[in-house]
């Protein structure tokens, strides 16, 4: 166990990315994901296709800290690879 929190931001979702899987991503894109979100949300939260799991959004956040939204990063790492955005680790990479 490594003893870090499952509760993130978009400063940890862009560090753990980076541990996880080497992906590097603007904290630009990852606000862009959560503004996706919320117009899906809004739009009535419409029906995605399974074959464009890209357009999946990601998931909502568990809770906010000082005013910022905060996610749980087993949910967040789960749609990142669903949603194509990065590959899975080899069987016996992945970090606890």
């Amino acid at each position: 166990m490594t003893g870090r929190h499952d509760i993130v931001g978009y400063a940890e979702i862009i560090e753990r990315a980076q541990e996880d899987f080497g992906a590097e991503f603007p904290v630009s894109t990852v606000r862009n994901w959560e503004k996706y979100r919320r117009a899906w949300v809004a739009k009535g939260s419409p029906t995605r296709s399974e074959t464009r799991p890209r357009e999946m959004p990601m998931p909502a956040p568990e809770t906010t800290v000082n005013g910022t939204p905060a996610w749980s990063w087993r949910k967040v790492r789960e749609w990142l690879i669903a949603s194509h955005r990065v590959e899975a680790p080899a069987a016996g990479e992945q970090p606890e």
